[in-house]
């Protein structure tokens, strides 16, 4: 039976929601804590403990009981010291006072903690020369986590934070989602590695590198294949290797031309293919479907087509599959600093660099938009241009997605 897909250009808007429908999570491993940073919980950890596990002291000071401070400075005689890790046995009664530290358990009778700085100790008692409130400086029990209480929701991504409340309720290791295994397999006769010289006519396999770096930086575990030849049996051999992964990736091959091959040796190998060309540039012959196992994206072999086909589509899959909720790149809205060209019917990502004015973020327009030019994405931004337009004005605001948090970095304020 003839597999179906949308043989027509489609729009971005369809493009990303087919990938993000066709785009599932993967399942649940368990890791230790120092493993599972940044990945999202598998499960609800819910606390079988209170913390504090008993009132405590916020500082360093003496536990008494407010009543003793009714006038001040009151003095009080030193009925024990309690080091933080031990508990004492002493009650404190009236006109007593237990010397204790950060962390101390706050002893029986006691209601209140004197910082250590409104006192004045000498021959086994304290003055106390300014009175707290009641209730002053204690940690109450369960103030920070009740027993039963949800910790780390699932769906969290886990954070420093989040490590430290796992470590305080006694877990060691917790269930988070996998990391997609991405196989990214550059086509094209015309490749050579990058340790060889490229002779006249060849180019160096610029997009394995690129693309592995971006499949890390979105939470992927990339494994680069040897570069494929335009030779139709050798490429389904590659292809059939690589739908092992949950992701393949692949490079060139794609449009139209006589050593396209890659689209047909996909539906050979048994991909449904759910699309192919997008009304977009860079990146119009975009191939995506899946199989048995896993996701496929056939990109274009030009470098900067690659990469923005990439951030916009494979990205969001890649991190739907670790459960984040947050799939896509940030987005604000930026003011036009000059007036762009661009073709009509196509939704077209333009690189701009993004400088923060009075008013906000302003974008300028790269000189080269070419799909080869893959040094104008360094440090760049990609705005969104409507398919409808043919030209954007100087002035006007339009979407702009930052691929780095740095794009717009400033420097803190507080330093």
């Amino acid at each position: 039976m003839p597999r179906r897909y949308r043989s027509s250009v489609i729009s971005v808007h369809e493009a990303l929601r087919i990938v993000c429908d066709a785009t599932g999570v993967l399942g649940a491993e368990r890791l230790s804590l120092p493993a599972a940073l940044g990945r999202v919980a598998a499960e609800d950890v819910i606390s079988g403990r209170a913390v504090p596990a008993a009132p405590n002291s916020a500082m360093d000071g003496y536990a008494v009981r407010h009543a003793d401070l009714a006038r001040v400075p009151a003095r009080l005689r030193i009925i024990a010291i309690e080091p933080a890790g031990s508990v004492v046995g002493e009650t404190v009664t009236a006109g007593t006072a237990v010397k204790l530290f950060t962390g101390s358990v706050v002893p029986q009778g006691a209601d209140t903690i004197v910082r250590r700085e409104d006192t004045e100790e000498r021959e086994g008692e304290v003055e106390v020369q300014r009175a707290p409130t009641r209730g002053a400086n204690i940690r109450e029990t369960g103030e920070d986590i009740r027993p039963g209480q949800v910790v780390v929701a699932r769906g969290s991504v886990l954070g420093p934070a989040d490590l430290g409340v796992l470590a305080s309720v006694g877990r060691a290791a917790i269930a988070v989602h996998q990391r997609p295994r991405v196989v990214i397999l550059a086509t094209g006769s015309e490749l050579v590695e990058v340790d060889e010289a490229p002779a006249a006519g060849q180019v160096v396999n610029s997009n394995a590198y690129t693309l592995a770096a971006a499949v890390r930086e979105a939470g992927g575990e990339p494994t680069v294949l040897p570069i494929v030849r335009d030779e139709p049996r050798v490429i389904r051999e590659a292809l059939a290797t690589g739908l092992r992964a949950d992701v393949l990736l692949t490079s060139g091959g794609v449009s139209v031309g006589d050593l396209d091959f890659v689209k047909d040796e996909l539906d050979a190998v048994g991909v449904e293919r759910l699309f192919w060309k997008v009304a977009q540039k860079p990146g119009k012959p975009l191939v995506f479907g899946r199989h048995a196992r896993g996701l496929v994206f056939g990109l274009p072999g030009n470098a900067v087509s690659a990469l923005v086909c990439f951030y916009v589509y494979v990205r969001p899959a890649l991190r739907r599959l670790q459960g984040h909720r947050r799939l896509h790149l940030p987005v604000v809205e930026a003011t036009l600093a000059a007036s762009v060209k661009k073709t009509a019917g196509l939704t077209e990502f333009l690189r701009v660099r993004l400088e923060a004015d009075a008013d906000g973020p302003v974008a300028t327009a790269f000189a080269s938009q070419s799909s080869g030019v893959l040094t104008a994405l360094g440090g760049a931004a990609l705005l969104v241009a409507p398919a409808e337009r043919s030209e954007l004005v100087a002035g006007e605001r339009h979407p702009v997605i930052v691929l780095s948090p740095e794009t717009l970095a400033r420097e803190n304020p507080l330093l």
